[in-house]
Order: structure tokens, then C-alpha cells, then sequence
């Protein structure tokens, strides 16, 4: 490949996805990291929006008699760390997601690099900029009635492995496995096959270390 090569522009991604992530290369994951990072940023932000406006109650130890909380003190707090997980976990996903594609890919054959698959994960992660974009947009101008009565529904009948599961994320997933069959050099049926096994594994991963799994595991 040429030193002069055009440096590929992530927003094509999202209407030309095989033309695009058929020119990143490792050279590019600074570009896949600045988009895992604006989507962190963009997530955190409505995170923190959307905890303001939730009520929270004062652990009862805090409350003892002498001791001075300011609730809206401690609110900003808690929510200032939520923004914080919410924001590492994108980066957690973004690594944890390409490892995993790069060993089960490896595991059927395929031949390419983790860091080549880094950056196009990050490509391909596009979509969930505008769904991040929508989501702050909403974190701003929701009530907080409306984010009872949402959160209240969403529990309701929504399985938890299955909560974030909408249309940016099977963009996402889409793409994710164009990035997989073109950077591994493999069919698309294996790079499909490896990318939901990881996704599969990711959704797992929580489950076997909630509470309740551990203690039937302790059993």
C-alpha cells in the first residue's frame, strides 16, 4: 500500500461500508480510537443528564446523626461516576469486542492482525455516534416523569441481556462483520459466525458474574 494514500473518512462507513473499511489499515486505529472516544464522550454526558434527573436515595449509614449530606451534592456525585462506567465500558466494549472477533476469527482460520481489527472496529462503530447524539438530544429535553415512565416500561418486559438491543446496535454488528470478513481475509459466513460468538460472549459475561450466579455456583 502507498505512503500517499487518502486517509479514509469514517463517515463513509455508514453508506459505504465494504469500500471503506476495505482501506483502513493499522496505520488508522488513532482514527477508530478518536471515534470510540467521541462516542464515550457523547455517552457519558447523557448519562450523567439522564442520572440528574432521577430521584436517589441517602444510604441510611450517611444519614446517621452529626453527619451533614447535601443531596443534591451527593446526586451530582453518584452521577459523575455513572457518567464514568458508562463512558469506560465504550471502551471496554470497543477492545473486549475486537479480541474477541480477533480470537474466535483466528480460531476458523482467518489471517489478519488485532491491531488492523482494532481500527476497523472502530469504523464500524459509527453508527453508534448518531445513536449517541440522539440519545443526548433526549438525556436534555426528557422529564423526569417520562424517564420514570420509560425506564418503568423498559423493565416491564424487556429481558436484561436484551435492553440495549435496537437498530444502531445491529448497524453496528452489520458492519462489524464486513470489518471482520475483510480484515481477517475470511468469508463473510465465518466473520458472522465469529462476530456474534463475541457478541454472544459478551452478553454472557455479566450474567455468569451477577449475584445470583454466583451463589448457585457456590451451591
Amino acid at each position: 500500500m502507498s505512503e500517499d494514500r487518502s486517509t479514509p473518512n469514517p463517515l463513509r462507513c455508514l453508506i459505504k461500508p465494504m469500500d471503506t473499511l476495505s482501506k483502513v489499515d493499522e496505520r488508522d486505529l488513532w482514527i477508530g480510537f478518536i471515534i470510540v472516544l467521541i462516542i464515550a464522550s457523547l455517552a457519558s454526558i447523557a448519562r450523567y443528564n439522564y442520572a440528574m434527573k432521577l430521584p436517589i436515595e441517602i444510604p441510611e449509614f450517611l444519614q446517621r446523626p452529626g453527619s451533614r449530606v447535601d443531596p443534591e451534592a451527593f446526586k451530582r456525585n453518584i452521577a459523575y461516576f455513572q457518567a464514568f462506567g458508562e463512558g469506560a465500558a465504550v471502551f471496554f466494549n470497543w477492545i473486549l469486542t475486537s479480541i474477541l472477533v480477533h480470537l474466535y476469527t483466528k480460531a476458523l482460520g482467518g489471517r489478519g492482525s488485532l491491531r488492523g481489527m482494532l481500527a476497523k472496529a472502530g469504523f464500524a462503530s459509527m453508527p453508534l455516534t448518531i445513536q449517541q447524539i440522539l440519545r443526548l438530544m433526549d438525556a436534555c429535553t426528557i422529564s423526569r416523569e417520562e424517564l420514570l415512565e420509560l425506564i418503568a416500561s423498559l423493565q416491564g418486559w424487556t429481558p436484561q441481556p436484551f435492553i440495549h438491543l435496537n437498530l444502531f446496535l445491529l448497524w453496528t454488528l452489520i458492519l462489524l462483520i464486513i470489518a471482520a470478513s475483510i480484515n481477517y481475509e475470511t468469508s463473510k459466513k465465518r466473520a458472522a459466525a465469529s462476530t456474534l460468538l463475541a457478541y454472544l460472549t459478551l452478553m454472557l459475561i455479566p450474567l455468569l458474574f451477577s449475584p445470583r450466579a454466583i451463589m448457585t455456583a457456590s451451591l
